[in-house]
């Protein structure tokens, strides 16, 4: 069950509680979620899967947060589907069925007034295409932009790491403002395209392209997203993933050596900003 567009989140026979009268319901427990890899050419299996579509034989039994208990309105043995849900660009309200993982299943015996548990381990589909930056070795696929007061580091304190060794760092301050980052490397996609970023930081910064609009080796630069930081009000500074849709970005007609960029500007009023990020994965068709 690969799905060929986002879907909208929609009531799908969703089942409520039973009400006196009605069947009883089984109930089947969504436990936690995995994403398995193979580390050589898939990257690491880090994720933000926060909602699940969930279907029962082929029958949608609707769009449900990861960790939920259903009810369910059958008996007996049947397969459990599970297709992958992501926040799109971080929004919470923008949920959508990631198209590079592919769709879980696995048997469940659902009895009346009885709770089964399906965990979950997802993997990406074959035929995708990676490019990847684990922060693993001193060279980064990134080159600095000509106009940058500083660039990114390689720290490698297990604190600070998130997976592996490595993790990038870039730190601006009243001295150094500006850094951007550009991929080393371009890409021309002909389907869905995204950009997954693992962060943790106290300030924002910005996700953007460039790429040549005539083919003629001119640059146009478009600024796309502002990616929040994930510094808490207890001052904790916990590691996020998000994932960045690229594909209006990307499929802007008549543009070709497309290009992403990582760009942190000291915001007003701001003394210094520290981003740091690991396992970065642009995956395309």
């Amino acid at each position: 069950m690969r799905p060929a567009a986002f879907l909208a989140p929609a009531t799908l026979l969703l089942l409520g509680s039973c009400t006196k009268g009605d069947k009883e319901a089984a109930y089947l427990q969504l436990g936690t979620v995995t994403v398995a890899t193979d580390p050589l050419t898939e990257g690491t299996g880090s994720h933000r899967i926060t909602d699940l579509w969930v279907y029962a034989d082929g029958q949608a039994l609707g769009v449900w947060e990861s960790g939920s208990r259903l009810p369910v309105l059958r008996e007996g043995p049947m397969t459990i589907q599970l297709i992958a849900g992501i926040p799109r660009n971080g929004m919470r309200d923008d949920r959508v069925q990631y198209p590079f993982y592919a769709t879980w299943s696995g048997p469940a015996d659902l009895r009346k007034g009885t709770t089964v548990q399906v965990t979950p381990q997802f993997t990406y589909y074959d035929g995708n295409t990676y490019w990847i930056e684990g922060f693993e070795d001193p060279g980064f696929k990134f080159t600095r932009s000509d106009d940058s007061d500083t660039t990114m580091m390689l720290v490698n304190d297990p604190g600070l790491v998130l997976t592996g060794n490595g993790a990038g760092y870039i730190h601006v301050d009243q001295d150094r403002p500006f850094v951007r980052m550009v991929s080393s490397d371009s890409f021309e996609p002909e389907g869905a395209v995204f950009l997954e970023i693992d962060r943790r930081s106290d300030h924002r910064f910005l996700v953007g392209g460039l790429m040549d609009p005539s083919g003629g080796g001119s640059v146009i630069d478009v600024p796309y997203l502002y990616v929040s930081p994930t510094l808490r009000s207890d001052g904790g500074m916990p590691w996020s993933k998000i994932y960045v849709d690229l594909g209006s970005l990307f499929h802007a007609p008549g543009t070709t050596n497309k290009r992403f960029y990582i760009e942190v500007q000291l915001v007003d009023g701001a003394s210094s900003g520290s981003v740091y990020l690991d396992d970065i994965k642009l995956v395309h068709r």
